[in-house]
C-alpha cells in the first residue's frame, strides 16, 4: 500500500540526516490533544521514521522531555478523547495503528492494528478524521478512493470492522477527511476528490443512519487537503478548505440542524506569499473560533473572530522561527486554563511553541520558544 510519509521539506531534513545528524529531526504536522486532567499531549514524526511524544507535566505548564512511540506512517497522527476523557491515538501506515492511554491522563498501550480497508482503486489511505458520536463513541473516518468508518462498538471500548460508505458517482475520493460534531450533535464528514471538489455525509439524526453524498462543489480553481471545522458558540458550523491557488475558501450553516442551508464559497484571500497545507481551527475560552495557517514565507499566518459567531479580522503574521517553518500545518491546542498554545517544525529541525500569556486577547501572544528535537 503506498504510504506518503514525508512531504514538504523532505529534501532538506533527508540530506541533514544522512550528514550524520546525531539527533531525529522533525518533520511534517504536529497533532496535540489534552488529557483528561487538562494537560497537552503533542505527537510528531520525525526523520527516523517514529513517532515522537512530549506532554504538560503540569496543568497549564511546563513539559516533559522527548519520548518515542515507535510506529512510522503518514503525518499527521489522530489523536481523540474517549467518552472516558482518556486518549485514543492513530497512525495511517502499515494499516491503521492505534494506541491508546490505558489510564485516564496516564500511560499508553502498545500498537495494534486495525488493517486497511478495501482499496480497488490501488491508492492507499490517507490520515483519519475522528468525532465523537451523540453518546460518546468514537467514529474513525479514512479515504482511499471510497470513504470508510470504524466506530466504537461501546462507550470508551471496543472496534467495528471496516464500514464502506462508498464514493460519489464518478468522483475518488483522496482525502484526508474531515470528521466534526454538528450543534445538533450529529457527525458530519468532509473530504476533498481527486477532482479537487468537496463532499460530505452526515448522521441523519444524533448517534443514527447516514446520509448520501452531498456536493459542496469546486469554488475557484478546486480544492486541496484536508478541510477543518469549528463549531461557532452559537452551533453553528464553519468550514475552511485551502484552494488549489493557495487562497482559503470558506462556508459556513446559516442555522443549526439537519436540513440547516449552508452559504456559498467565499474566498478569504491569501497570506505569506500563498497558504500551505491544511487550516487549523479551534475555540478560544469565549468561543470565539480562531484560525492558523502556514505561509510560503514560512509564517504562522492568523485570524480570528472578533465577536462569537460573527465577523473575522483580518490575516496577522506570528511570525517564524527556526530558519522558517516547514512546508506543514501549525497544531493548536488550549490550556486548561483556557489559553491557546500554537506548534510548528522548523526548518531547523525542531518543535517550535508559541502561547497566550492571557485566554481570549487573540492579538498577544509569547515568542516562540524551542522544544529541541529528540536525541538517538
Amino acid at each position: 500500500m503506498p504510504i506518503v510519509t514525508l512531504r514538504g521539506t523532505m529534501g532538506t531534513l533527508g540530506d541533514q540526516a544522512s550528514k550524520g545528524s546525531t539527533m531525529p529531526r522533525l518533520f511534517g504536522a504536529p497533532q496535540v490533544a489534552a488529557s483528561g486532567d487538562g494537560r497537552l499531549e503533542l505527537f510528531v514524526f520525525g526523520i527516523d521514521g517514529s513517532l515522537w511524544h512530549i506532554w504538560q507535566t503540569a496543568w497549564s505548564n511546563g513539559w516533559s522531555g522527548w519520548e518515542r512511540r515507535g510506529v512510522g506512517g503518514s503525518w499527521p497522527a489522530a489523536l481523540a478523547p474517549s467518552g472516558d476523557g482518556r486518549l485514543e491515538l492513530f497512525v495511517a501506515g502499515d494499516g491503521l495503528q492505534h494506541a491508546w492511554q490505558t489510564a485516564w491522563s496516564n500511560g499508553w498501550s502498545q500498537w495494534i492494528s486495525h488493517g486497511s480497508p478495501p482499496d480497488p482503486s490501488g491508492i492507499g489511505f490517507s490520515a483519519p478524521g475522528i468525532s465523537a458520536n451523540a453518546d460518546g463513541r468514537l467514529e474513525l473516518f479514512v479515504a482511499g478512493g471510497s470513504l470508510w468508518r470504524l466506530e466504537q462498538t461501546a462507550w470508551s471500548n471496543g472496534w467495528t470492522g471496516w464500514i464502506g460508505h462508498g464514493q460519489p458517482p464518478g468522483s475518488l475520493l483522496t482525502g484526508p477527511v474531515e470528521a466534526c460534531r454538528s450543534g445538533d450533535g450529529r457527525v458530519e464528514v468532509f473530504v476533498v476528490d481527486a477532482q479537487a471538489a468537496l463532499w460530505n455525509i452526515h448522521q441523519t439524526v444524533a448517534g443514527g443512519g447516514w446520509s448520501g453524498w452531498t456536493s459542496f462543489g469546486k469554488p475557484g480553481n478546486g480544492l486541496d487537503d484536508r478541510p477543518a471545522t469549528g463549531r461557532n458558540a452559537d452551533g453553528r458550523l464553519d468550514l475552511f478548505v485551502r484552494g488549489a491557488d493557495n487562497t482559503l475558501w470558506h462556508r459556513w450553516q446559516t442555522a443549526v440542524g439537519t436540513a440547516a442551508p449552508w452559504s456559498n464559497w467565499v474566498s478569504e484571500g491569501t497570506a505569506g506569499g500563498g497558504l500551505l497545507d491544511h487550516p487549523v481551527v479551534g475555540n478560544s475560552a469565549d468561543g470565539r473560533l480562531e484560525l492558523f495557517m502556514t505561509g510560503l514565507d514560512g509564517n504562522v499566518w492568523h485570524r480570528w473572530q472578533t465577536a462569537a459567531s460573527n465577523g473575522w479580522s483580518d490575516w496577522v503574521s506570528e511570525g517564524s522561527a527556526g530558519g522558517g517553518f516547514t512546508d506543514a500545518a501549525p497544531a493548536l491546542g488550549r490550556s486548561g486554563d483556557g489559553r491557546l498554545e500554537l506548534f510548528c517544525v522548523g526548518r531547523d529541525g525542531n518543535l517550535w511553541h508559541k502561547w497566550q500569556p492571557v485566554a481570549n486577547v487573540s492579538d498577544s501572544w509569547s515568542a516562540w520558544v524551542s522544544h529541541g528535537q529528540p536525541v538517538l
